[in-house]
């Protein structure tokens, strides 16, 4: 499986994975949605929720269905965004070493 991505002049380029709680907190700003108003429909804490817009918490495989009920977006986005993340992240981890 071929993973490279080429600009116009033919170089490579990297893509970067970002945390998905960048893409939510995006999202509910668009939409206009209050946080606390938002993680009482999730059913967490708005001091977690703030820490998933942060990159400090991970957005689960429970949290992601719920955000597809809420947001309309599914489960299996949330949880892509989350493991294309993860992934880069463990592969700087093992390059380190």
């Amino acid at each position: 499986m071929n993973n490279q991505v080429f600009d116009n002049k033919g170089t490579e380029i990297t893509i970067q994975a970002f945390h998905p709680g960048i893409f939510l907190l995006e999202e509910i700003e668009e939409r206009k949605l209050m946080k606390k108003e938002l993680a009482r429909e999730l059913g967490v804490l708005p001091n977690n929720l703030s820490q998933i817009f942060t990159g400090k918490r991970n957005i689960s495989i429970t949290l992601a269905l719920k955000l597809e009920k809420v947001l309309g977006i599914s489960a299996e986005y949330w949880i892509g965004l989350q493991t294309a993340y993860d992934l880069q992240e463990a592969r700087k981890e093992a390059m380190a070493h």
